[in-house]
């Protein structure tokens, strides 16, 4: 049926064509035009059937077609070569369009029936494999223009009209241009000019009158008088006991084929459940995603034999179509899915339970699938990543080694010397606590590239400072004075809340300097005593001092002496 439209269409542009042909215009456009006006004026019953009505316009200009051929016959026979060729142009040109109006006059007496299985195929040419590829996909393409077959009918059919109404009014116009110069009586050659042009913009104002009448009647035929409730209802019911009910038992025989094959997966891995977490294990990894992989297949197989066993030829070229579509993927991605494999396998470069170094960081890795999981344990909060950026990467056994420099609530002095408190550490931003209250952030990266001291890390710390008494008390320098400052020290944090944090405290003779005999302290200090390291530096010093004090001892400033030699 399809064809019978697209060849009453090409008719249709012929028609408008052949009647603007200046030979015809000049040599039979008077007997065209007649017939015509006659088919056209041709009176019918006024209880015809509506279709008769239409059959019979047709068949009036299908007479004046079959009038204009046959002339055209016998011109040809009188005709020199020249002329002969050209007006056995035009009689094929009017065979084709008699042969598109028997056609048209066919569909319209059969209510629209489908013709095209009375027509003989036409043998194929063997071609390559990209025929074969279009020929599989030509259901699908076929049932996409079947959806939208009438729609685009229809519109084809409106253009047609507003073109040709277009030129019904041209040629109106034309005529009203002619008309008053033929009622002058112009004489000689001028009176037969202007009569051929008469019968030339005639001819094409009825054919394009004839060529609109067409259309509309072709545009009935698609409307027709059915209801839309009743079209819809009958092609849902089409499509549930059709094309529906295929899907459906595709798709129980897709979850059928899943939940089997789970259910031996689940029995598998009751077997090599023993150990700790034995989905990390690179044997059940193997197996977990083969499975998966031929759960996939078994499934799309399962469909593809529904499918084929319900003969339902647009849902297995689909199929079809997505399984060379999957192939050309695969093909063009096997090296990046092979690395990506091997790392969901835990047999690449990077494995799980490892440490990883990622964006300046070190991470644990502690599982690799489609978004691989890092976590360090200092900090709070983990990493999701896409698998793929991780090609390249390579991990290595974690042992004891330390995942950052400090945790929650740790005490450190950072490289300014300035004492502070960890709050929180996140993989984003390390948040830190000053004397005084005053917070500060600082990006994880970044703090872990600098040098700090931890004295909350292992099990003591140390504070270090630095003590000068006067040479006048040199003679007792390296006894008497270093046991009173020690002393001193130990009482004053002995007399402190700190006692139950002391473990060593040190005086010794540092140095002989310029103007004083320098005393170097060092007390070692429990780590649950950090928070105080700035106040224990200012104990070391006021212990000095008032030992100084009880002993009468000269503190020295730096001075000048001056000798007066000869």
């Amino acid at each position: 049926m399809r064809k019978q439209y697209i060849a009453a269409l090409l008719w249709l542009a012929l028609c408008s064509t052949l009647a603007s042909s200046p030979v015809l215009a000049q040599e039979a456009s008077q007997d065209s035009s007649n017939a015509a006006s006659q088919a056209a004026n041709t009176p019918v019953p006024g209880n015809a059937p509506q279709a008769l009505v239409k059959l019979e316009y047709i068949q009036g200009v299908l007479s004046q077609k079959l009038q204009e051929r046959s002339e055209l016959g016998g011109r040809i026979e009188q005709a020199n070569e020249q002329d002969q060729a050209d007006l056995r142009v035009q009689a094929n040109d009017l065979t084709y369009d008699i042969q598109q109006l028997r056609n048209t006059l066919e569909l319209i007496a059969i209510d629209g029936l489908d013709t095209s299985l009375f027509t003989p195929e036409q043998p194929q040419e063997k071609g390559d494999w990209r025929e074969d590829v279009a020929l599989i996909a030509q259901p699908v393409i076929d049932s996409l223009k079947d959806l939208t077959e009438k729609p685009r009918k229809l519109k084809t059919l409106n253009d047609e009209i507003a073109l040709h109404e277009q030129e019904l009014a041209v040629a109106a116009q034309a005529l009203s241009k002619l008309q008053p110069l033929v009622n002058l009586k112009p004489d000689g050659a001028l009176k037969d000019s202007l009569e051929g042009l008469i019968r030339l913009w005639t001819g094409r104002r009825n054919d394009a009158q004839s060529t609109v009448d067409i259309a509309r009647f072709q545009i009935a035929d698609l409307q027709g008088d059915k209801p839309i409730a009743q079209t819809i209802f009958a092609a849902l019911v089409d499509f549930i006991t059709g094309r529906g009910f295929t899907l459906v038992l595709a798709a129980v025989a897709a979850f059928t084929v899943w939940f089997g094959v789970r259910f031996l997966l689940r029995g598998y891995r009751s077997t090599i459940g023993s150990g700790d977490s034995p989905e990390h294990r690179t044997r059940y990894r193997l197996a977990a995603y083969s499975v998966h992989v031929f759960t996939f297949l078994l499934s799309l197989i399962a469909v593809f034999v529904v499918f084929y066993e319900r003969g339902d030829v647009l849902l297995l070229g689909i199929l079809i179509l997505f399984f060379i579509g999957l192939a050309l993927g695969i093909r063009q991605l096997l090296p990046q899915y092979m690395a990506e494999a091997r790392l969901l396998l835990n047999i690449g470069a990077m494995r799980e339970a490892e440490r990883v170094i990622y964006r300046g960081l070190p991470w644990r890795v502690e599982s690799i699938n489609m978004y691989t999981v890092l976590r360090n344990p200092e900090l709070q909060g983990v990493l999701r990543i896409p698998l793929a950026e991780f090609h390249g990467v390579t991990s290595r056994p974690a042992d004891k080694d330390s995942w950052f420099p400090t945790s929650r609530g740790d005490s450190v002095l950072l490289p300014d010397g300035s004492w502070a408190e960890v709050l929180d550490q996140n993989p984003d931003t390390v948040e830190l606590r000053k004397r005084g209250g005053q917070q500060i952030s600082v990006p994880t990266a970044q703090f872990y590239t600098k040098e700090m001291i931890n004295l909350s890390r292992g099990s003591s710390f140390g504070v270090t400072s630095q003590f000068r008494v006067d040479y006048l008390y040199q003679d007792i320098s390296q006894n008497a004075v270093p046991k009173a400052l020690r002393d001193a020290l130990r009482q004053a944090l002995t007399d402190s809340d700190m006692e139950p944090f002391i473990k060593d405290v040190r005086v010794e003779l540092k140095e002989a300097g310029t103007s004083s005999i320098n005393y170097w302290l060092h007390v070692t200090m429990d780590t649950k005593a950090a928070k105080s390291y700035v106040r224990i530096e200012r104990m070391m010093q006021s212990a000095c001092i008032q030992a100084c004090t009880q002993n009468a001892w000269t503190i020295p400033y730096p001075h000048v002496s001056l000798i007066n030699k000869p």
